[in-house]
């Protein structure tokens, strides 16, 4: 069996088959300050943005048209882009080489403008090198969402880490919060796949040693996780 740990509202891989259960170990609150702050700067249109996950367009839904403030968006991933579409189907939601923060970064520097402002929104919850950069242009940056521990779901992941056989871990929150309740033993002893750098930099750094998939996606690191 592979377990997913993730956040809630990441794109699910039920279909992948009965051999992958996923856990939402993570639940979002808004913070609806941000969302204000963010509304009052949609004032003044601004033709580039970035959009770091699914659950910002949640954050803003029937509260913000996004359309009147941005132009053209920066999806982090799939997904992000289908939630984006979803909602605001006249913006152009574009992809990076590769769909983490640093892919997001590579590809601002080369669509940004000198000078121009660039709306960026995301959680609050991010590792420092996780942060968005683009030298050339002035970010101004709005985290809408706090990433809170699910207690319950926390419980449920950890019954069922001892018939695991891998474990997929969908960003550095959800690998620490996990760890923080089942300790380094248990894990040490399983596959484990990152989603990602970011993710995979925070198991590193705990003596932990994760398979990455080349797409940095839950459904190709869950590939990742069945191939090997």
């Amino acid at each position: 069996m592979i377990l997913v740990l993730r956040g809630k509202g990441n794109y699910s891989v039920d279909h992948l088959g009965d051999e992958v259960i996923t856990v939402p170990i993570l639940r979002p609150v808004v913070d609806e300050e941000a969302i204000n702050k963010l509304i009052d700067a949609c004032h003044v249109s601004r033709r580039i943005g970035v959009v770091m996950s699914a659950e910002v367009i949640d954050a803003i839904r029937g509260k913000l048209d996004l359309a009147k403030c941005l132009a053209v968006v920066i999806g982090v991933g799939p997904s992000t882009c289908e939630a984006v579409a979803s909602l605001f189907p006249t913006i152009k939601c574009i992809l990076p080489p590769q769909f983490f923060s640093g892919g997001v970064s590579a590809l601002l520097k080369q669509e940004c403008a000198a000078g121009e402002e660039v709306i960026v929104i995301r959680s609050k919850d991010y590792a420092e090198e996780a942060s968005i950069t683009a030298p050339n242009c002035r970010i101004i940056e709005f985290g809408l969402y706090e990433l809170m521990v699910d207690d319950e779901a926390i419980k449920k992941a950890a019954s069922l880490l001892n018939d695991a056989s891998a474990v997929v871990f969908t960003s550095p929150k959800v690998f620490t919060v996990f760890l923080s309740v089942v300790g380094r033993d248990p894990l040490a002893s399983k596959k484990l796949v990152a989603i990602g750098p970011t993710t995979g930099a925070a198991m590193i750094r705990n003596g932990l040693t994760p398979l990455m998939p080349t797409r940095y996606t839950i459904r190709d690191a869950v590939e990742t996780a069945l191939a090997q």
